[in-house]
């Protein structure tokens, strides 16, 4: 008998433009001309958007908290949890890990009433909203 042929196979990594990780192939999709995304990246942006029409979210996208966790850890009634647009997408942040984000965002904040009660970024002069 003859041995049967080695068989081989090739798995190709594509970098998601998103997360960065680098995932195989069939797990990403090409948006755009060069833009590559993870289908948990997709995933993650539709339960933003999924979390904007009403529905409650997973949890926290950044630091994968679940929303049981959040709202078992949370004193008092309310959960705050922020829809974002981070890498491109919509993501979804606890208020602890918005902290984080939102002063390396000050572009997107700061004219803005959110951005001035959550970064004391203040508006210029002669903006007609005051806080």
């Amino acid at each position: 008998m003859t041995p049967a042929p080695a068989v081989h196979s090739l798995v190709i990594a594509v970098r998601c433009h998103f997360c960065s990780r680098q995932l195989p192939a069939f797990r990403t999709h090409q948006i755009a001309d060069a833009q590559t995304i993870c289908d948990d990246c997709i995933e993650w942006h539709n339960k933003a958007l999924e979390f904007l029409a009403g529905a409650p979210p997973p949890g926290c996208q950044a630091c994968g908290a679940t929303w049981e966790f959040l709202r078992d850890s949370t004193p008092g009634a309310e959960v705050r949890m922020y829809v974002v647009p981070a890498d491109g997408i919509y993501q979804i942040r606890c208020a602890t890990c918005i902290r984080g984000y939102l002063p390396k965002r000050r572009d997107l904040y700061r004219e803005t009433p959110f951005g001035a009660r959550a970064l004391k970024i203040w508006p210029r002069r002669g903006n007609l909203w005051v806080i």
